[in-house]
């Protein structure tokens, strides 16, 4: 079958283009190949213009001046969070070593008072020997924690945390809320570390101790315990200086009542004397006159105690020895 042109539609000699595939005369065929390199010119044209668009950042203008703005303020912010950390950070300091001035200061005052009465003894230099130790080393630990915190945020900025107030300083008179600490035996602790019970199948030297340790000041813990057994769980203290063991009599480090003694003078002779379940006690460390102190509420019975600086030495801490499987001790107050 004889081709014809698209265009004119008449026979003769036709041309076929190899890219549309379609039929032309000598004619029509030069216009389609000028057509063609007309195409090629806008084409190429429309390359350089988005060539050009690619260059300009037109598009990403907006994004670019608000992460510059974010950038401004970010630089703001972490100049005046930079000023107020320096500026916590010497209150701080300066907060403890105005506490450690005045406790300093208070030593002092009792040293000179005791030599110009020329009424001191070994017992006095031990305490004043070891209250200054306690200053040294506060004041040498006391920033060994870090206390810059960074807070997790697309900008990393920083404040001061005074982790310090847990420091036994306040004149020394204050301390954070008690709570268990080391164990010896199978002691459970619960609730905070506010709660211990003993887990063994048989007493195995279940001895639980206090967190705080006591140097200055009076200090009172109240307790409610839970008896499985017959016998009465140990309170008292114990000097941090040795390991934790108030069971052992021998130990001349523990002071503290097993039970409460009887009293020649109690009127109800039949009264019962022993811990029962959900009593509640309290156990005061009065480190002012070197005596600790423990309450029955439920009987209202009070019995004394007092400490030999040589055989329990500073500082102190709370220690409770739970007898029987199942007992435990809740820390109050």
């Amino acid at each position: 079958m004889k081709k014809k042109c698209i265009k004119c539609k008449k026979f003769g000699q036709i041309f076929t283009c190899n890219g549309c595939q379609e039929s032309y005369c000598d004619q029509h065929i030069a216009e389609h190949r000028e057509e063609l390199s007309r195409k090629m010119n806008d084409i190429d044209k429309d390359y350089h213009h988005f060539q050009e668009d690619l260059n300009e950042n037109e598009i990403i203008q907006t994004y670019l001046s608000r992460i510059d703005q974010w950038e401004l303020d970010s630089m703001n912010k972490i100049r005046k969070t930079a000023e107020a950390a320096r500026h916590d950070l010497s209150k701080m300091f300066d907060r403890m070593k105005n506490r450690l001035k005045t406790t300093c200061n208070e030593i002092h005052v009792d040293i000179e008072s005791k030599q110009r009465e020329k009424h001191y003894s070994e017992i006095h230099l031990n305490k004043w020997i070891e209250q200054l130790e306690q200053l040294r080393n506060i004041h040498k630990t006391s920033f060994t924690d870090d206390i810059i915190n960074e807070t997790q945020s697309s900008i990393q900025l920083i404040k001061i945390v005074d982790r310090n107030e847990s420091f036994s300083i306040d004149e020394f008179h204050s301390y954070p809320p008690e709570k268990f600490d080391k164990i010896v035996g199978k002691i459970i602790l619960s609730d905070g570390q506010r709660t211990a019970k003993c887990s063994g199948r048989k007493w195995n030297g279940s001895d639980v101790s206090g967190k705080n340790l006591y140097s200055f000041g009076v200090h009172t813990i109240r307790f409610r315990v839970k008896i499985n057994g017959r016998n009465n769980p140990f309170f008292g203290i114990t000097s941090s200086v040795t390991a934790l063991n108030p069971y052992n009599h021998k130990t001349p480090y523990a002071y503290g009542w097993w039970e409460l003694p009887f009293d020649k003078n109690e009127p109800d002779k039949s009264k019962d004397q022993s811990i029962r379940t959900d009593d509640e006690l309290t156990l005061t460390l009065d480190c002012i006159n070197s005596q600790i102190q423990f309450e029955h509420h439920r009987t209202k019975k009070i019995v004394y105690e007092s400490i030999s600086h040589e055989l329990c030495p500073f500082p102190w801490k709370v220690a409770i020895v739970l007898y029987s499987p199942g007992d435990s001790v809740s820390i109050l107050s």
